[in-house]
C-alpha cells in the first residue's frame, strides 16, 4: 500500500502518521509545506518559505506544485491522506485532480478548519469569552466556513475521519459517516523524566502558542496566587524551535495544556509520553468519551490554582501521575497501537472507493 500525506504537517501528526505506516513495511510519503520552524518534518518531504526573500518564495511555491502534481499523477497513491482541509493548489484544482483520478481519499479534521464557534460558545464559557476577547482564530473559524470546507471535501469524494474532540463539528448531511481516528504518536521519541518525588521546587510549564485559546490569561492569574504561597520555577514555552520547546517540556515537572477549548491537544499527549502529569479543561460533553482511567487533571479556569497547588505540594502525586501517563499514551496512542486502526481504516476506504 502507498500512502500520500498532504499537505500541512500541524501538530507533526503527519510525520508521526508517515513514520508509524514505515514501521510496519508501510510505503508512505508525506509532502508538506510550511512556514514554521516548530514542526517536526521526521521522513517527510518539507518545502518552506520561512524567511526566504520575496523571488525564494516565488520560487518555493512554483516548487510546491510541482511536487504536489508529480506525488498525485506521476507516484498515483493507493491512498491519500489529507489533514486539516488545507489548500494544496489554487483553484481548487488539488481536489478536483484527485477525484478525476479516482484515488481512494480520507481528509482529516483537526481544529480550526471544521470548529463552528456558535456551537462551541454555546456550551463552553471560556470559549464564549475568548470570541469576546482577541481570539487568534476568530477569521478563520465561523459556521460558514466549517461547512463549506466540509462540502468541498465531500463533493470531490473524500471519506472524513476525525478524532473524538471533533466529532461534534463534522456535519452528518454532509458526511453521514464518520471514521473515528485517534491521534498518535511515536511514543519511544519521548524518553520519560519522570518527576522526582523529592523536588522541592518544581518546574511548571505552559505552551502559550495561541495565548486567548490557549487561556494564557488564567494560567498566569493562577501562578501569581501561587507564588505567594510555594516555591516553585514557571517557564513559557515560547518563540524556540521545537527541539528546545521538548527539551523543556522534558525537564518540566508540570505541564498546563489549554483551559479555553474544552479538549486537550497534542502538546498534552507529547508532555505525558515524556511522564508529566498534565492539568487542562476538557469539558464535560468531551470528559465521558475519553477512557475513564485518562490521568489528566481537569480544571476549570475558576479551579486552576487549587488543581495546581494540589501538584505543586505533593512530589509524590506528580511522579505517580506522570507513570500513569505515559502507560496512557503507549497503551492509547503509540504507533504500535493505532496502526492496525489506521490501515483498516484505510483498507475499508479503498475497497469503497474501488466499488463506486
Amino acid at each position: 500500500m502507498r500512502v500520500l500525506h498532504l499537505p500541512v504537517n500541524y501538530g507533526s501528526l503527519p510525520s508521526h502518521t508517515v513514520r508509524m505506516l514505515r514501521a510496519g513495511s508501510i510505503d508512505a510519503h508525506g509532502l508538506v509545506f510550511s512556514k514554521s520552524v516548530v514542526q517536526s518534518a521526521d521522513n517527510m518531504k518539507l518545502i518552506s518559505d520561512y524567511g526566504a526573500n520575496p523571488a525564494q518564495k516565488i520560487f518555493n511555491r512554483l516548487r510546491w506544485f510541482a511536487n504536489v502534481l508529480y506525488s498525485i499523477v506521476a507516484t498515483r497513491p493507493d491512498i491519500l491522506h489529507w489533514y486539516f482541509g488545507k489548500d494544496a493548489l489554487p483553484f481548487g484544482f488539488d481536489l478536483a485532480l484527485v477525484k478525476a483520478l479516482n484515488i481512494p481519499r480520507v481528509v482529516e479534521w483537526q481544529g480550526s478548519d471544521i470548529r463552528i464557534p456558535e456551537q462551541e460558545a454555546a456550551e463552553n464559557p471560556y470559549f464564549a469569552q475568548a470570541l469576546l476577547d482577541t481570539y487568534e482564530y476568530r477569521d478563520v473559524e465561523s459556521k460558514d466556513n466549517s461547512l463549506r470546507r466540509q462540502r468541498r471535501f465531500a463533493d470531490a469524494g473524500f471519506f472524513s475521519v476525525a478524532p473524538v474532540g471533533m466529532l461534534q463539528y463534522v456535519d452528518k448531511s454532509i458526511f453521514p459517516e464518520t471514521y473515528i481516528i485517534p491521534q498518535r504518536l511515536i511514543v519511544e521519541d519521548y524518553a520519560p523524566a519522570y518527576p522526582s518525588p523529592d523536588q522541592q521546587k518544581p518546574l511548571i510549564v505552559h505552551s502559550p502558542t495561541a495565548p486567548v485559546a490557549k487561556g494564557t490569561k488564567a494560567v498566569l492569574k493562577a501562578i501569581e496566587a501561587l507564588k505567594q504561597r510555594y516555591n516553585f520555577d514557571f517557564q513559557l514555552i515560547q518563540g524556540m524551535p521545537r527541539t528546545e520547546a521538548l527539551q523543556l517540556m522534558q525537564r518540566a515537572d508540570i505541564f498546563l495544556d489549554q483551559f479555553v477549548w474544552g479538549d486537550r491537544g497534542m502538546a498534552a499527549l507529547e508532555a505525558m509520553a515524556y511522564g508529566k502529569p498534565v492539568i487542562c479543561y476538557i469539558k464535560p460533553s468531551l470528559a465521558n468519551l475519553y477512557p475513564a482511567d485518562n490521568p489528566i487533571l481537569n480544571a476549570t479556569q475558576e479551579t486552576l490554582a487549587n488543581v495546581l497547588e494540589s501538584l505543586i505540594a505533593n512530589g509524590g502525586i506528580r511522579h505517580q501521575l506522570g507513570q500513569r501517563g505515559r502507560r496512557f499514551v503507549e497503551r492509547e496512542y503509540d504507533a504500535q497501537t493505532v496502526r492496525a486502526e489506521v490501515l483498516k481504516i484505510y483498507e475499508d476506504v479503498i475497497k469503497q472507493t474501488n466499488s463506486r
